[in-house]
């Protein structure tokens, strides 16, 4: 639903925009084409850093499963609702890196606190400190989005409390610690080493960022890009449908006005940068699931047998 709603209001707004600017010189195109090799590479970099928080973690896969089934996540999370890619990738690698279930979605959710912590940073940092003329959520919006956090937060220990008074607690924490094992294990060399894995998939992302603002004819600098990312990355965190639909629109198009570009301009850059980080890594994705993996039907054999057990 927020997804939709998001989408409808993007388009409402582009109905009154001027027709997009779409590449369409040699050297325009060739600046595409980059785009797309740096997202790409930025893609390779995360399932190299999936491949060593599995291993980290007790695992033991091949280098190659990590990096088609990174691929096969990208193409579920696409086309699929509820980040159904990382489900798809969690019950591929376990019986191939002989490991369970559990731990293979810690390492999923170490890989998200990792990001979170280099975009989140980065947004604060260059939307509040560096760019400090552009705009940005009011006082009154992040205090509201505090207390929100601050009701989950209570929330969750109202459950815990209730849970350990019936004696439920130990057993949901004795299920839920291997899931967080591998974001615990990051307080170590281990994690700063991930974390400077990290800072360089962002900063193969950023460059295709900013090569798609050019292939568009979009004068952005580098620092205003890092603004885009970091913003795109907050909205994120808002539940979304396949794809981040909606609200990752909403978040770009939002930054380029706030940077004081034209309606016409920012409708140009959306819609090219959706096609950079969602067509080529999607296509890449359904063809490795198929080819490699045989499609869909060893992922039902696989959660059926899950199911059984």
């Amino acid at each position: 639903m927020i997804s939709i709603a998001a989408l409808a209001a993007v388009v409402l707004w582009a109905a009154h925009q001027e027709p997009p600017a779409l590449p369409a010189s040699p050297g325009r195109l060739a600046e595409l084409g980059g785009a797309i090799a740096f997202y790409l590479a930025g893609c390779a970099v995360r399932a190299e850093r999936w491949y060593e928080l599995l291993r980290y973690n007790g695992a033991q896969p091949r280098r190659l499963d990590a990096y088609g089934l990174v691929a096969v996540a990208y193409f579920g999370n696409n086309v699929l609702p509820a980040r159904a890619g990382d489900a798809l990738r969690v019950v591929l690698i376990a019986p191939r890196a002989r490991t369970d279930a559990r731990t293979a979605i810690g390492t999923v959710v170490a890989e998200r606190v990792l990001d979170v912590v280099v975009l989140v940073g980065l947004f604060v940092v260059l939307a509040y400190g560096v760019l400090g003329a552009i705009d940005v959520p009011s006082a009154g919006r992040l205090v509201f989005a505090a207390l929100l956090v601050g009701g989950l937060i209570a929330a969750s220990a109202a459950v815990a409390w209730v849970l350990h008074r019936r004696g439920h607690l130990r057993r949901v924490l004795a299920f839920l610690a291997p899931m967080a094992e591998a974001t615990r294990r990051l307080r170590s060399n281990h994690g700063m080493q991930l974390l400077g894995i990290t800072f360089l998939v962002w900063a193969l992302e950023w460059i295709a960022w900013w090569l798609t603002a050019r292939a568009v004819g979009l004068d952005l600098a580098l620092l205003e890009v890092g603004y885009l990312m970091g913003l795109a990355s907050v909205f994120a965190l808002i539940p979304s449908g396949p794809g981040y639909v909606g609200t990752f629109d909403a978040a770009v198009v939002f930054g380029v006005r706030a940077l004081q570009y034209t309606g016409a301009q920012a409708l140009s850059y959306v819609l090219l940068l959706r096609f950079v980080v969602t067509v080529p890594i999607t296509l890449i994705g359904l063809v490795v699931l198929v080819a490699g993996y045989g499609g869909m039907r060893p992922i039902r054999t696989g959660l059926a047998r899950s199911g059984a057990r």
